[in-house]
């Protein structure tokens, strides 16, 4: 199946989202600092060793978990995980723009739990100026496929379909360690320090309080060496 052809008509700027982004995050958060030592202690792999474990069809688990863990959290981890590193960044800002119906429909279709529910965004790292338009399916087994495209940031793009439309419809951009189990093959995301913000409009909130993890590998959830400790299970 090719999520990309499913893909409703979207008006796309990417300039437009790139500036809204960059003046969204002005300053480093608290839990940067207090993670520091923790992330250091972690051996690392590169960008194009992880990139042979893409995960674009897999079982995914996620856990919100209150930032003052964090340093702890990571610290119980760097024996079995590394942790990834581009240049000499071990943390990315990643400015991701979500697209919507005017009506919210991926959104509560999200929210009330559907399956063969559709995610569309643009994602931008902003410490190797990479973009990709991403097409995210939670299908009806409960596993998420994704398929993706590179959007150079000189380039527009125009998706159409006989649809509704989408439109830019909400900002996300965050702050994230990456990490990588050899041994079972398992990516773990660690996002802290979250903005969101909606197209065209000056409020921004700003989550710091806690930070969220997401575990994602290609077998069930509960073959995970991670799961069974977080769920006490060893």
């Amino acid at each position: 199946m090719n999520l990309m052809n499913s893909v409703l008509a979207m008006d796309m700027d990417h300039l437009r989202y790139g500036a809204d982004h960059g003046v969204m995050r002005t300053s480093v958060a608290p839990a940067e600092y207090a993670c520091s030592d923790a992330v250091a202690q972690f051996r690392s792999h590169s960008l194009a060793e992880q990139a042979s474990v893409d995960l674009m069809d897999r079982t995914d688990s996620k856990y919100v978990l209150p930032i003052a863990y964090l340093p702890e959290f990571l610290g119980g981890l760097s024996e079995q995980h590394t942790i990834l590193e581009c240049g000499a960044d071990r943390l990315s800002t990643h400015e991701n723009t979500y697209f919507d119906t005017p009506g919210w429909k991926l959104y509560l279709d999200h929210h009330n739990g559907k399956l063969n529910r559709y995610k569309c965004r643009h994602r931008h790292y902003r410490e190797t100026d990479v973009a990709y338009l991403e097409v995210k399916l939670k299908n009806n087994r409960d596993r998420t496929v994704k398929e993706r495209i590179s959007w150079p940031s000189d380039e527009s793009i125009d998706w159409l379909r006989d649809a509704e439309p989408m439109v830019a419809a909400l900002y996300v951009n965050y702050r994230r360690i990456s990490l990588w189990n050899r041994d079972t093959n398992e990516r773990m995301t660690v996002d802290f320090d979250l903005h969101f913000r909606r197209p065209l409009e000056a409020n921004l909130v700003r989550l710091q309080e806690v930070f969220i993890v997401e575990l994602k590998r290609e077998g069930k959830m509960y073959g995970s060496p991670f799961v069974r400790r977080a769920n006490g299970l060893e």
